[in-house]
């Protein structure tokens, strides 16, 4: 169990706040927002203190001289910064800071800043991933990206309905592919050989690199044309640096806002982008920004609402690929009832940038998804692990959990319970949060 101290009670400290008591780490609050107070402390079994994140007198109730880790997520990055150092100067052993402003990294090693968050780098990691395998909603890389996890939803071509996947993966896994699991009416499960895959199941499928054809096969969806054009919504920090980024690698790029300061700016920064300043909720704008049967509309304001709408219209103009910024939770539900399901959220790239440091110190890398309460992590076997030269078979794992991957040296397995275990393994494993500090012990 870790002491965690999280300065900001926002849609990203919030969500942190939740996860990591819910892992049963002592965690407490700070927040200045009354309101934001009132409904945290309403909500979950943690302590919260009303205050400024970046005062020494906050951080001494808080906990700072015997605390692991701070995590310091406000919308303002000097407050940030400033409670990480105060903090680690009263003892706090690691911080973590979201900062988007590139002067102000630059100050992360004076500030004694162990970790910048940048959610709008990895929004645009994750975007490009997105649109390099079009049709799923999201997609992680284990083993240096020789082992894929790729999240979809079942359509009415999948192979899977209606079948126990035992008598599928034996005729045609071959070692290539694994369902880990799946979510159905808000409920999230590891899938095991007696599970049976309905339509519109959220599902995970591990595929070795190179095979997202057959992950895409499997949830039934159809190869569609490789997208070259972006149209972005908003004309937010995100927007720009994603359109630099796609501009680059050879897409045309159209950026749609009503932000004239915005739209100019960008105009400037990047002449080789299209910069279009009108209302992006209006249809009419859409398609005067040319949509084709090759483009995709990545909506990046900072608006949920906004970006929302805008993929609602893109998806009734048939526009092949959505990508939605979305924080809000309620949102979040809401678009689970539509079918556009690739989202991107500053508060999963939050959250998968500190997950790996409070898990124990084999955990090289820990994954949380938007769409599950099912996380991933990437454990390395040591020298003195209790598991080595034993089966996978005659492990007792806890059900909720599931070993989906082996890398060993420069190759990926995707093993079966004859596999053996040997030193400096590491694994892949997907398991529910009540089955986290298990995994960790049997492993250790």
């Amino acid at each position: 169990m870790r002491k965690i101290i999280i300065v900001g009670a926002g849609e990203v400290g919030s969500f942190l706040a939740q996860k990591l008591s819910g892992e049963q780490h002592e965690v407490t609050v700070i927040e200045e927002d009354p309101n934001k107070v009132e409904n945290i402390s309403n909500e979950l079994d943690v302590l919260v203190i009303l205050g400024n994140g970046a005062s020494p007198s906050s951080l001494t109730k808080a906990g700072a001289s015997t605390a692991d880790l701070i995590i310091a997520v406000t919308e303002k990055e000097n407050v940030n910064m400033l409670a990480c150092y105060v903090a680690k100067n009263l003892g706090t052993k690691k911080s973590f800071a979201r900062v988007q402003d590139e002067s102000m990294k630059s100050e992360q090693s004076d500030l004694k800043i162990d970790h910048i968050i940048d959610p709008s780098e990895s929004a645009c990691d994750e975007i490009e991933k997105l649109l390099s395998r079009s049709g799923i909603y999201d997609i992680y890389e284990f083993g240096e990206g020789k082992l894929l996890s790729i999240g979809g939803v079942v359509t009415e071509y999948s192979p899977l309905i209606g079948k126990p996947l035992h008598s599928i993966h034996e005729i045609d896994a071959q070692g290539h592919w694994l369902i880990t699991a799946f979510s159905r009416n808000n409920e999230s499960f590891i899938a095991n050989g007696e599970t049976i895959i309905n339509e519109n199941d959220h599902i995970k499928v591990i595929v070795k690199s190179g095979e997202v054809a057959t992950a895409l096969s499997l949830l039934g969806i159809k190869e569609k044309k490789e997208i070259d054009k972006a149209i972005i919504i908003g004309s937010s920090r995100s927007s720009e640096l994603l359109a630099a980024r796609l501009q680059s690698n050879k897409y045309e790029v159209v950026i749609l806002d009503d932000n004239h300061v915005d739209c100019t700016r960008i105009a400037e920064n990047l002449s080789h982008v299209i910069v279009i300043c009108a209302d992006p909720k209006d249809p009419k704008n859409i398609i005067d920004a040319g949509v084709t049967d090759s483009t995709a509309l990545i909506a990046l304001s900072k608006d949920d609402s906004k970006n929302i709408v805008c993929s609602l219209i893109a998806k009734s103009l048939n526009v092949p690929e959505i990508i939605t910024r979305v924080n809000k939770i309620d949102y979040m539900d809401l678009l689970k009832e539509t079918s556009i399901q690739a989202t991107i959220s500053t508060r999963i790239a939050a959250a998968n940038a500190i997950f790996q440091d409070v898990r124990s110190d084999n955990v090289t890398s820990a994954l949380t998804f938007e769409d599950t309460e099912v996380q991933a992590m990437e454990i390395q076997l040591s020298e003195k692990c209790s598991v080595l030269g034993n089966e996978l078979k005659n492990i007792e794992l806890p059900e909720s959990s599931l070993i989906a991957g082996v890398i060993r040296r420069n190759d990926v397995h995707i093993p079966t319970g004859e596999w053996q275990f040997a030193s400096k393994d590491k694994l892949v494993v997907f398991s529910l949060p009540e089955s986290i500090s298990e995994i960790e012990e049997i492993f250790s």
